[in-house]
């Protein structure tokens, strides 16, 4: 340890250099990185419990309403999606390829366009990201392979319409970029969702941001009551059809009793039994299928999620990158590191080659 202190004391000249160089291109990268701006907002996403809010009021309520017993009314949590799982919705490509499409205001440039033509057309590359890309990402640009082959007509009408994403090369460039710049994280023990988004415009930040949280209501609010609006939407034919029978069959018997004021005859009588029988029946499909109705509507307000916005997006108004005092610092130590390995490494290849 000694001899390597007297090594390192010796070269400090040395050291000086290669840690001022790493300075400079980090003073470097620190000024020509391209300024962002990172917008935060917090959610607290709806827990299911195992208890029915809506089962319990129509327990309580279904006999007032006339609906007779609702014991065997079922709000389970089919449907449902898990928190866990939203950071993986976002970062899909059918989100990312929507959430693209969508106008965005960028203030430094005031205009507006969708997230593929700023990218694709507007924005301007840093000095820092035209050496990165003509550096490191010099390899990808002299390949080009071949783009694949569209899909036939006849083999995109099989699929559902949200089933195939079909994407170009430059766009699912944009898409990885994009997700880069979208964050969602859940915290475990208190089920908050952070959802960042960052852009080199503050209000655009904010306006991506905001986007993201709605299209993930959406996404997760028509998932998860889909089947429960396609119950609703039988139950309601159902009902409207056994209110038209039972009005038929009432009208029906109306106008038997009108012209039977007396009924005299057996045939009377047992006509009017005949007709009673069927109001009866109607009355109780009518009656059942008005339950299933008031099933089916509270089945769909329960299946609804839920967010609490404990922040809304905001506008940032400090830069979140680039970290340039964070960057020197970095640079710094850096160049000591990358100091200490020349020197001890020379001094060893010097002494192996003396020794031979």
């Amino acid at each position: 340890m000694i001899e390597l202190f007297r090594l390192l004391r010796n070269q400090r000249r040395l050291i000086a250099k290669i840690t001022g160089g790493f300075l400079i291109l980090g003073l470097a990268i620190a000024l020509f990185s391209p300024v962002e701006y990172t917008s935060e907002a917090l959610l607290m996403p709806e827990m299911k419990s195992s208890e029915s809010s809506a089962g319990d009021m129509l327990e309580n309520y279904g006999g007032l309403l006339g609906l007779g017993s609702m014991g065997s009314m079922d709000l389970s949590k089919e449907g449902t999606i898990a928190p866990e799982v939203y950071p993986k919705i976002v970062q899909s490509l059918g989100f990312q390829h929507k959430l693209l499409n969508q106008d965005i205001y960028f203030s430094k440039l005031d205009t507006t366009v969708n997230g593929y033509n700023y990218f694709e057309d507007i924005r301007n590359l840093s000095l820092f990201e035209i050496l990165l890309e003509y550096t490191l990402g010099l390899p990808s640009k002299i390949r080009s392979p071949e783009p694949p082959a569209p899909l036939p007509d006849w083999l995109r009408k099989e699929f559902d319409e949200a089933a195939v994403v079909e994407l170009a090369d430059d766009e699912l460039e944009i898409i990885g970029a994009m997700q880069e710049r979208i964050s969602i994280e859940l915290e475990g023990e208190t089920g908050v969702l952070t959802v960042k988004a960052t852009m080199p415009d503050a209000i655009a930040a904010a306006q991506v941001n905001g986007t993201v949280i709605n299209m993930l209501k959406e996404f997760v609010k028509s998932y998860s009551t889909q089947k429960a609006k396609e119950d609703l939407v039988f139950a309601e034919t159902q009902h409207k059809q056994a209110r038209d029978r039972l009005e038929e069959v009432q009208g029906e018997l109306a106008s038997f009793l009108d012209q039977n004021v007396n009924l005299a005859t057996a045939k009377s009588q047992a006509r009017e039994q005949r007709l009673q029988a069927e109001f009866d029946l109607a009355y109780n499909m009518y009656n059942n299928v008005s339950q299933q109705l008031m099933e089916a509507k509270m089945k769909v307000q329960e299946q609804t999620p839920v967010f609490k916005a404990l922040q809304a997006a905001n506008v940032p108004t400090q830069k979140s990158k680039p970290q340039r005092i964070l960057i020197l610092i970095l640079s710094f130590f850096a160049g000591l590191i990358a100091s200490f390995f020349y020197i001890t490494g020379r001094n060893i290849y010097d002494n192996v080659s003396r020794q031979l």
